[in-house]
């Protein structure tokens, strides 16, 4: 069955009201009667419900099609009322529902600058750590490849690759230093000037040593690589720029002065890496 007046099917029997005059049904609603109200009246009170049109005629009213007419004519007003009220209702709650969307992505937008402001103040602080630990290292180098010996003297060895190097240098440390990548403990040797580490460095790429052409007893399969020291967060951030530009063809990558540097080719300028960020905006 459908109600009356808004001719929507009942879903709820008992959120219905009968005329006792016409039999008509309605939604309680759909007579004007509150929630507050119909759950007030008793089975009695509802039992003596009658409808607009009937409240406003006797049964012959009722079979007047006039009366009729301005019965339902007054039940669509009141319908056309309930349904403006709902609908303004309906607006003012979607208003402030957007005003609060306004503000949360407002608010947002904040957390995200704000989040971005911190992200770059800790990588400038991150950046000042590793050159303070950078310059704690000194001036000091990696020698890689080297075999160890009973007794032996660092110092003399760091001095007998300087002699094969046809250069001249003056080590004031230089001790074995284990690490999880390599087979042989680094030597690290910690020169007396930054000219001295710079052609030593130099010198090792232009004449290739082997470990045979120190000690006969060690196998020329040993190749000997000398690279400035640097601290863990440079030696990572290098390995991604060598991945970084392999991908992207640069064909000059190396370290000066602790410093990452590439260039793509002999007719573009050199670029320093200071962090990821570089590297992603190659």
């Amino acid at each position: 069955m459908s109600c009356s007046k808004c001719d929507e099917k009942f879903t709820h029997n008992e959120d219905t009201l009968e005329c006792n005059v016409c039999a008509t049904k309605f939604h309680f609603y759909c007579t004007g009667v509150t929630e507050a109200n119909f759950k007030k009246m008793t089975k009695n009170t509802k039992s003596r419900f009658s409808c607009v049109t009937c409240q406003s005629s006797d049964l012959k009213t009722v079979n007047d099609p006039i009366a009729k007419l301005d019965a339902k004519m007054t039940d669509i007003f009141k319908s056309v009322n309930f349904m403006s009220k709902q609908f303004d209702d309906f607006n003012k709650k979607l208003e402030s529902s957007l005003i609060e969307m306004k503000l949360l992505r407002n608010d947002n937008e904040k957390i995200k600058t704000e989040n971005l402001r911190l992200s770059n103040e800790i990588l400038e602080i991150k950046q000042k750590l590793d050159s303070f630990e950078q310059h704690n290292l000194g001036i000091s180098v990696e020698i890689k490849g080297i075999p160890i010996s009973p007794n032996e003297n660092c110092l003399a060895i760091v001095q007998q690759i300087a002699k094969k190097l046809n250069i001249t240098i003056t080590t004031t440390e230089a001790t074995r230093l284990s690490t999880s990548n390599n087979s042989y403990p680094i030597i690290i040797a910690k020169l007396e000037t930054a000219e001295m580490r710079k052609n030593l460095i130099h010198s090792s790429k232009k004449i290739k040593l082997n470990a045979n052409m120190l000690s006969v007893n060690w196998s020329t399969d040993n190749k000997i690589f000398i690279n400035e020291r640097l601290t863990k967060d440079k030696r990572i951030l290098f390995a991604n720029t060598r991945s970084t530009t392999k991908e992207k063809n640069y064909k000059f990558v190396w370290i000066s002065n602790s410093d990452i540097l590439i260039r793509k080719d002999e007719n573009t300028k050199i670029i320093r890496i200071k962090s990821g960020k570089d590297l992603l905006s190659l």
